[in-house]
């Protein structure tokens, strides 16, 4: 019985005993021979044997290999899907994958952007803190006191609170988170306004009363320019329209005018 114990002891620890092969990171292990492995953009043909190499070949076009492997396939590039919102950042090679982003509006739902979701708006009473990225959703913050927002947005941030004695009003409402503070027309804006409009109405009167006193000036030259024209038009009439000249004659023993032209019939008459 010890015998035997001693012979299976003996075999067993013979076993355990046999030295292992260890490969390198660029190697691996077949049929007991370390083989080498394909580098990076490259895939395996034929393994290594005593006498002969690994085969290798590299990737087709639209795959990748990104480090040293036996691996018989290339991987796909991945798709940039334009209808999950996806665009690409960096287009493939044979030693890497094409990487995608969201497009505006939209974030990554995951570290490889398989996926996109639309960044999430703030709601009121809150601003934005930090705006949405490709690969980062918006960080909201609530409106501090002093500032608010009445939107759900994804860029706006809380506004400041309207200082209404800046603007010569006075403040009647508090504002919150949500909304603004509410102001008013103080008793000065009111009595400014009183006594602006008598001002406002005294320019008014004036223009009107001088726009009427330019239309009456510019009337009169106009009347007198057409009265000397009809003057100066019936002047050299008056010059034509000479009168014959007279000429003084006795009839019977009288004096007696007449005009040129008529001395024949004077003598006629004094024939008779």
């Amino acid at each position: 019985m010890i015998l035997f114990c001693l012979l299976w002891a003996c075999v067993f620890t013979a076993v355990h005993m046999k030295p292992s092969i260890s490969c390198e990171n660029s190697q691996y292990l077949m049929n007991g021979i370390c083989c080498k492995k394909c580098s990076p953009g490259t895939k395996l043909v034929t393994d290594c044997n005593e006498d002969t190499e690994t085969q290798c070949e590299p990737c087709e076009e639209g795959e990748f290999q990104s480090s040293w492997n036996h691996d018989k396939y290339c991987h796909q590039h991945k798709y940039c899907d334009p209808n999950l919102h996806l665009k690409i950042q960096e287009e493939g090679s044979l030693e890497k994958d094409t990487i995608c982003i969201c497009t505006k509006g939209f974030h990554c739902t995951s570290p490889e952007c398989e996926s996109c979701s639309s960044h999430s708006p703030c709601p009121s009473g809150f601003g934005v803190k930090e705006a949405g990225t490709s690969s980062t959703d918006t960080i909201c913050e609530r409106c501090k006191k002093g500032f608010f927002s009445n939107v759900s947005s994804t860029s706006e941030k809380c506004h400041p609170w309207t200082r209404c004695k800046a603007t010569g009003l006075v403040e009647v409402q508090e504002g919150t988170d949500k909304t603004d503070v509410l102001c008013e027309d103080g008793p000065q804006s009111r009595m400014g306004f009183l006594v602006l409009i008598p001002i406002i109405a005294g320019i008014l009167f004036i223009i009107i009363g001088l726009l009427h006193w330019r239309c009456l000036g510019f009337k009169e030259p106009k009347n007198k320019d057409l009265q000397l024209e009809d003057m100066g038009r019936e002047s050299p009439q008056e010059n034509e329209e000479d009168p014959l000249p007279v000429q003084e004659t006795l009839l019977r023993g009288q004096p007696v005018t007449q005009e040129d032209g008529k001395e024949s019939r004077i003598s006629e008459q004094e024939g008779q």
